[in-house]
Order: structure tokens, then sequence, then C-alpha cells
């Protein structure tokens, strides 16, 4: 079920209290950062907010209402955290007005726009009144999975109203929006960061534009069709759309990612689908970690814990309903 990390409100404290618990609140749970009023006449204590934080597998999701304020992420925050997560963030009210990396992107209600918690950034919620906020808080390991490249998309406005805003914005507020029972299926999960992802490089200006198909497509396909295969190489793929090895990694290089990396993404994540599956529950992670192409148990389990932080059979465990211990899993 959706666990409800953060749910906190300073409207439940006297107004000179407000403003010190919110700051530490968003230091101690969420990143370190400098956070101030914009109130025009500068009144403390009259601020207010909202917050609350869920984890879903390996994302957590930020939904903030609050008054107007700025947040700045320093060199000397950083050095005093371990955090270096992806922090796409999706605006619903109000404006923003953020900067990283040399650019400074404004952003309105439906617009997103991606930053990187390991390098300084800041951002402004400005007036009128009350903003709200999402932000999807995304593992490193995970985004740059989509394509190293994206992590110097930071600063980017993808907007509400372009092709790439109307497809992924609704999207991505759908996917946060609270709801009572289970989180959404990772399949959905995964789904909105490719989107998020594709969206990032259509903005850019370095994905194929209406009409242009992408390149890898025929590639991506034969190779999916293939996974299970453990002899599947760039050779063989490289033969089925008739181009060489080079060619190969030169196509997967534009996307910011190795073929290598693309295919072991693939691969992972049809195995952590299949583990967290009780109605597979039955079967040993070996053959799971064989039925998607991995070779060596070992390999697989090393891999797949340095991909979502977990082992393979801990995930299983976790999935599976309440009810009588069926034992150690079978390696």
């Amino acid at each position: 079920m959706i666990v409800v990390d953060v749910a906190f409100s300073t409207s439940q404290l006297d107004p000179p209290e407000r403003l010190p618990a919110w700051r530490e609140l968003v230091s101690r749970v969420f990143l370190p950062l400098d956070v101030a009023p914009l109130a025009a006449d500068g009144r403390t204590g009259e601020f207010d907010g909202s917050v609350t934080g869920r984890d879903w597998g390996e994302l957590r999701v930020w939904r903030v209402r609050a008054a107007p304020m700025s947040a700045v992420r320093a060199v000397r925050h950083i050095r005093s955290s371990a955090c270096d997560d992806y922090l796409l963030g999706l605006h619903v009210s109000g404006t923003a007005v953020a900067a990283q990396d040399g650019r400074q992107v404004t952003l309105g209600p439906a617009d997103f726009a991606l930053f990187d918690s390991a390098r300084p950034y800041r951002i402004a919620f400005r007036g009128p009144g009350v903003f709200e906020h999402v932000i999807y808080q995304v593992p490193r390991a995970s985004l740059d999975a989509r394509g190293r490249a994206l992590g110097t998309r930071t600063a980017l406005r993808v907007p509400a109203a372009s092709g790439a805003g109307r497809l992924v914005s609704p999207y991505l507020r759908t996917l946060a929006a609270p709801a009572p029972g289970e989180p959404p299926a990772q399949a959905f999960l995964d789904t909105g960061l490719d989107l998020a992802a594709s969206a990032l490089r259509t903005t850019a200006g370095d994905h194929p534009g209406p009409g242009r198909p992408q390149p890898t497509g025929e590639l991506k396909r034969y190779a999916l069709a293939h996974l299970g295969d453990p002899a599947l190489s760039p050779r063989a793929v490289a033969r089925s759309g008739y181009i060489s090895v080079r060619q190969l990694h030169r196509l997967f290089e534009r996307e910011g990612i190795s073929f290598g990396g693309w295919l072991l993404e693939q691969r992972l994540r049809r195995c952590r689908d299949d583990l967290a599956d009780a109605s597979l529950s039955h079967g040993a992670v070996a053959e799971v970690a064989a039925r998607w192409g991995f070779r060596s148990t070992a390999h697989f389990t090393r891999v797949f814990h340095a991909r979502y932080g977990t082992t393979p059979a801990a995930l299983r465990r976790a999935s599976r309903p309440p009810g009588p211990d069926p034992g150690q899993d079978r390696a």
C-alpha cells in the first residue's frame, strides 16, 4: 500500500512557529535548503504551508502547497547531504522561477522542468496567493538509465502547451494525484519517467520530431523480442538492422546511453516486474534471471541491487501477500 511518510501542515501551529517548523521539516525529510518567505510585507508570521510525501517503489512524490517562498540549495548544503537525486518539478498553480547550470526558467501551471540536487540551484514560488507544486524525486540511476545526457537538461522548461507537454503533463499530474488504496503499478511509474525523459529530449531538440522515426526503433524491437536469449549481442542486433556494430553503438549514444546499458535496463525491469508479481512467487529467483537473459544469478543479484537498492529476494518477500511464511527463496 502507499506509505505516507510525510503529511504536515503549518496550520497546526501558532503563527510564530510556522516558518521555523517548515524550514526544519524541509531540510530533514526532503533536502537541506535555505527557505525564505516572499511575503510582500516581509512578515514571517503569516507563512503557511502543507506537504505530503509518498514512497512509490524507487520514486518519492511530494505535493507542496504554501505561501510564496524561495528555496536555495548551495554548495554547503550539497556537502552536508548524501542525496544526489534528480528532481522533476511539475508546477500546478502560481508561478515559479528557477535557475541551475547557468539557465533560468519560468514555470506556469502544468509546465515542468528537471533539476539536479547534486548541483546548486534556486527556485522562487511567487504570488499572488498560495502556490502548488509536485516534485518527483528520482534516483540518479533510474533517470540515467533512460539516457545519461538527461542530466544536462536541467532548468529546461517543458511548456504545458507544447506537443510534449500536452501529452506528458496530464499524465504526471494524474499519477501524483492522491488516491486511496494501492500505489500505481510500477509499469505506470516507468511509463511516466519514460515520457518525461522523451519530453526533455524533445524540448532540448535532440529527439526525432514528428514524421521522423527513431533510428533505434527497429533495433530495439528486435532486442526486446530476444531479451531472454543470453547470447543476444550487439552484432546480432546490428545484423537485424543491416548496419555495422559501430553504427549500432553510435545510434544509441545519440540518445545518451550505450546499447549495453539500455539492454541491461530492459532486462532488469522485466525481472523486477516478475519478482513483484505474487502470482509468480513459486519460481526461483534464478529462474526469473534466466528467463530474461542473465547467465549468472550472482551477477544478476549484484546489478539488481545496484539499480534498485534492494536484492531480488527481498523484493519478492515484500511483494508476497500476508500468509504463512513460505520459507527461504530458492536461488
